[in-house]
């Protein structure tokens, strides 16, 4: 199963986030943090990606990051089709 978690960061706070999603993901390569290319005036679309991450890793990130989130995180599972 992989977990998609989509939400904004304002574009002022982005490098202070990026800092905090690197501080508690630690050293592991999960997950992978996206960005869409374009977003409304002021704000970035970020999306963490997780393929294999261990359990505790969303809920962690989540928690560090929710100081710089505008908005909600919102959070879809997809599985692999047989």
């Amino acid at each position: 199963m992989a977990l998609y978690v989509y939400y904004r960061v304002r574009e002022a706070d982005a490098a202070a986030a990026l800092a905090a999603f690197r501080a508690a993901r630690g050293a592991s390569l999960e997950p992978r943090l996206m960005r869409r290319p374009e977003g409304p005036q002021g704000l970035q679309t970020w999306m963490e990606v997780y393929d294999g991450a261990p359990e505790d890793a969303e809920p962690r990130i989540a928690a560090a990051l929710a100081a710089w989130i505008s908005g909600e995180r919102h959070l879809e599972h997809f599985v692999p089709l047989a």
